[in-house]
């Protein structure tokens, strides 16, 4: 449940917004000609696209292109809560803001791999500073809103991680084109719904089954069972880890169904299966 939800506009589009969550939450939505830098102040969050999992802890961010997404928001250990800012990277924006010369970060055709860096002081900083427009958007004017977002920019491309950062700004524009196969395999073991993975394909659940029937030659539900329960059989066998651990791991959401799987699938609980082979060695 979203607590509150404040956005700065800019020409009408949403530039800055910081939100605060009732946790565990899971939203879905589409970032669509333009990225999103997401930074998290409390909490923790999951953000699962067609490249599989990004995982943000807090004071980390990550800035994520054009695509579906599904994002999960968890609490910290003694709150309820968490709480997000977004900055909205608006393609046309940034070629004004550097209209004098095209920066070379926005001529790439090649697709980036979302990269997550641990923010410095003077994100954290500049966060802060942001943090009283949201108080007071009157005060963030057009001129303004300009100039913090190239602020931004400066930040992130002098930051220690400026050769990632400035590779996945000069290709966070370019069409996202993901082939299905790779979208299921990179999600394969993510706690996502059989909905949630139509939806980060960009299909209706239909089109989706169908599509997921001509490429794998199974349904959906036995293709990813089996292939989470295949994946939890090797975790059992490469690690001491709890069950619940492994069940969580290979992308079941309680321990219980996952070992009534196991038990159906190789006729023998997780914890004996383990234990068989360790005596086997």
């Amino acid at each position: 449940m979203i607590l509150d939800s404040k956005i700065i506009e800019f020409r009408g589009m949403p530039l800055f917004q910081k939100a605060r969550f009732k946790t565990p939450l899971d939203m879905q939505g589409s970032i669509q000609e333009y990225a999103c830098f997401f930074y998290m102040i409390e909490g923790s969050m999951l953000s699962y696209d067609s490249r599989g999992v990004h995982k943000l802890g807090e004071k980390e961010a990550v800035i994520k292109n054009c695509n579906n997404y599904v994002q999960r928001y968890q609490p910290k250990s003694k709150s309820e809560e968490c709480e997000v800012i977004a900055i909205y990277l608006y393609r046309e924006i940034l070629l004004e803001i550097y209209k004098n010369e095209v920066p070379s970060f926005l001529k790439s055709d090649s697709i980036p791999t979302p990269k997550k860096f641990i923010s410095n002081k003077l994100i954290d900083q500049y966060m802060t500073n942001l943090a009283i427009y949201f108080e007071e958007p009157e005060a963030l004017d057009e001129e303004l809103g300009v100039l913090k977002l190239k602020e931004l920019m400066m930040i992130l491309l002098k930051s220690e991680n400026h050769e990632n950062i400035r590779k996945l700004l000069s290709e966070i524009f370019t069409p996202v084109n993901v082939a299905f196969k790779e979208t299921i395999e990179r999600n394969l073991f993510n706690q996502l719904s059989i909905e949630q993975l139509a939806f980060l394909c960009n299909m209706s659940l239909s089109s989706f089954k169908r599509e997921f029937r001509r490429v794998f030659d199974e349904s959906p539900a036995r293709y990813i069972k089996n292939q989470r329960l295949e994946h939890a059989a090797g975790l059992l066998l490469c690690n001491q880890d709890p069950i619940a651990n492994v069940a969580f791991d290979s992308g079941f959401q309680d321990v219980t169904t996952f070992s009534a799987n196991f038990q159906v699938k190789f006729q023998i609980s997780p914890s004996n299966y383990r234990a068989s082979h360790i005596r086997k060695q």
